[in-house]
């Protein structure tokens, strides 16, 4: 049996406000600058936060598919259930509340398939949103970054285990695995996975409420959050869908 198979903590990133009990990491996550992710957006399930998203047109929303998907296929929850605030550091207040008017899951997504595979959704906002210096989308990125870059992500989860959502946006940072480091890893090997692992000592990584988060790089958007393994900022790699490998998808549905 591979290590993911018989790993308990696998999770997909969870989205309801409860309380997990993960392993025992660190996440070394620090406080977002005003201004400095205006893309990252938190969605809300009727006026909760449940993931984490990127605004990559002043309509559109990209996250990841399980935070609104109904039953684990391709039908979602009504899109009347959600609204996104956007240009805020601050998942309680400020910025601009939008809700949405369609949701539509990626045509191959299904929780039953390997971890991640296909875990994306567009939201599309009932109105476009203000464009400003805090509120900006970001371009998708065409080609994904080399095995050792450097990747940011920021969100909203829990900055330990077994603890609260942050009020305030925290960014970390994370390196790219190339995908034979990736399998010896996890044990997983699909098109789409990005697996991001901790620099040297520095285990920041996923947590509860982080699903949906938005992968960075070069001021583009290369991944969105899946998963993570083994508790909040392990020395394991998380799993990132590689938002490259799914262009034509985004482009067709998005408009």
């Amino acid at each position: 049996m591979s290590r993911v198979q018989s790993q308990t903590q696998l999770l997909l990133l969870p989205i309801l406000l409860v309380v997990v009990t993960l392993g025992a990491g660190q996440a070394s996550r620090l406080p977002a600058d005003v201004g400095s992710q205006p893309h990252s957006v938190s969605l809300r399930q009727n006026g909760v936060h449940v993931c984490g998203g990127a605004l990559f047109r002043d309509n559109w929303v990209i996250t990841a598919a399980h935070c609104v998907s109904l039953g684990g296929a391709q039908q979602s929850y009504p899109p009347q259930y959600f609204d996104v605030r956007v240009g805020s550091i601050q998942r309680i207040t400020g910025g601009q509340l939008v809700p949405l008017s369609q949701i539509i899951i990626h045509k191959n997504y299904s929780s039953s398939d390997a971890a991640g595979t296909n875990d994306l959704a567009l939201l599309k906002l009932q109105s476009k949103v203000n464009l400003n210096a805090n509120t900006k989308p970001i371009d998708l990125a065409t080609e994904r970054p080399a095995a050792g870059s450097q990747i940011s992500f920021s969100g909203w989860g829990s900055s330990k285990a077994e603890g609260s959502f942050s009020h305030g946006l925290q960014v970390a940072s994370r390196q790219i695995l190339s995908a034979s480091d990736c399998y010896k890893e996890l044990y997983l090997q699909q098109e789409d996975l990005i697996c991001l692992s901790p620099v040297a000592e520095d285990f920041a990584g996923l947590c509860s409420g982080d699903a949906g988060a938005p992968a960075v790089y070069n001021d583009q958007l290369v991944g969105i959050a899946a998963f993570f393994v083994g508790g909040c900022g392990s020395g394991l790699p998380d799993g990132y869908v590689d938002v490259t490998q799914h262009q034509e998808w985004i482009n067709e549905n998005a408009v």
